[in-house]
């Protein structure tokens, strides 16, 4: 049995190989940064229902082939606050090399008790941007209310409201491709 041996040509033919196809690879994979942030008059710290929003879509877009990412979700008191969000997501977005950068503000009522509970049903309206980061064209800028009795709401209803919007999220990513 005669043994064949790779010269150290051979070996930087594969090794460029490789290096060229998880280059070609990587050109394929869309990548998204999103940011979450909480509107209400009586909360300080983010509600439970916003944290699952975001995890369905930080879910929904990784199952989905993307390389994504996010900064914490968070509470804004001003539009002011909004903008200044708004800029550092888009710039950290930017310096890491992301496609896109999606702003989303959830707006609720009531209380921090009434906000205990997992549900959308203190949820009025949902609002988000989405910018190309490479052109800082707006690709959509939307908003959406929501409406539910909050008696028959529950944490699965939050989760397919959330699954819902990455999906037109991502019809809408998909369009410029």
């Amino acid at each position: 049995m005669k043994k064949t041996m790779v010269g150290p040509m051979g070996k930087k033919l594969i090794a460029a190989f490789v290096l060229a196809s998880c280059t070609v690879w990587n050109a394929f994979c869309a990548s998204l940064s999103f940011h979450v942030i909480q509107h209400n008059e009586s909360l300080t710290d983010v509600c439970e229902s916003a944290l699952v929003i975001e995890d369905a879509i930080l879910n929904y877009f990784f199952d989905a082939g993307y390389i994504v990412t996010n900064l914490p979700a968070c509470v804004s008191k001003s539009e002011e606050q909004d903008k200044k969000f708004y800029q550092n997501g888009y710039n950290d977005a930017a310096s890491g090399s992301f496609d896109d950068f999606v702003q989303i503000k959830l707006y609720f009522t009531g209380t921090e008790e009434e906000n205990a509970k997992v549900a959308l049903g203190n949820m009025k309206k949902i609002s988000w941007k989405i910018v190309n980061t490479a052109t800082g064209k707006v690709l959509e800028e939307g908003n959406q209310n929501v409406t539910v009795d909050v008696a028959v709401d529950s944490e699965k209803n939050v989760r397919e409201f959330a699954k819902e919007f990455a999906l037109h999220l991502n019809k809408v990513l998909g369009k410029r491709a």
